[in-house]
């Protein structure tokens, strides 16, 4: 069937689009690398509602619980779409850069929730995984706060935000591991957590890019948006139906 050929192309797409973004942000900046930015975006929204539609062709699975995981799961990617465009418009308008900076900081943080709520609710997860997660994303969150010196960097008046975002960011990432071992390191859980835990470390490249003297450099970029794209690309592919990640 056709929609058996939709997923591999539209992340054949992405990853064309994600390397033409790539090539335009090194060269030239600006709108036409957001734009081109925004595109690789779509591209792994596409991904998750292509993978999305195989769940209507799967007679083994859950067919309500896989439909509503992948809609909570789409209403995060397309926050973290909102994100991409409020960040890269921070170089595009610096007069308003800081209001930039701070719309992508919320959208992400908002599409950050509805990935744990995806999570808790797909993977089932308890109260006390959740209250451990959130102490252990607390806990790294403070040790963002108070290692800013010795990392050499300076979060000036985005402190309070980034180690806001911080404990969510790790949440995502924290869950997403612990439904590996709740649920027996089933595929689809492995690749949630490779998803969740390259989408964490990109952000951690993308603090260095933000608030550390001279962090601004291509090869920061290009790491910072293959991390960060590979871990889109990767969560949204766990919305394929479940007999395909079963071991």
């Amino acid at each position: 069937m056709i929609r058996e050929y939709i997923f591999p192309i539209v992340i054949a797409v992405g990853v064309i689009t994600t390397v033409s973004f790539l090539i335009l942000r090194v060269k030239k900046g600006g709108l036409p690398a957001m734009y081109c930015k925004a595109g690789a975006s779509m591209c792994f929204i596409g991904t998750a509602f292509s993978a999305l539609a195989f769940s209507f062709d799967s007679e083994e699975m859950m067919p309500k619980k896989q439909f509503i995981y992948g809609v909570i799961m789409i209403l995060g990617f397309i926050l973290s779409l909102l994100g991409d465009i409020w960040l890269d418009l921070k170089y595009c308008y610096d007069k308003d850069s800081d209001v930039f900076l701070y719309s992508g900081f919320i959208s992400f943080m908002a599409g950050h929730v509805f990935f744990c709520s995806a999570i808790i609710y797909q993977y089932r997860l308890k109260p006390l995984h959740f209250v451990c997660c959130f102490l252990i994303s607390l806990a790294l969150a403070v040790v963002i706060w108070f290692t800013e010196k010795l990392m050499k960097l300076q979060y000036g008046k985005f402190k309070k935000i980034v180690a806001v975002y911080s404990v969510f960011v790790f949440m995502t990432a924290a869950l997403s591991v612990l439904s590996m071992v709740v649920n027996d390191f089933s595929r689809n859980t492995i690749l949630l957590s490779i998803g969740a835990v390259a989408f964490l470390l990109s952000d951690l490249v993308l603090t260095n890019i933000y608030f550390k003297k001279d962090g601004n450099n291509n090869l920061n970029v290009v790491v910072n948006h293959t991390l960060y794209y590979f871990g889109q690309f990767a969560l949204a592919a766990t919305l394929l139906p479940l007999p395909l990640f079963k071991r």
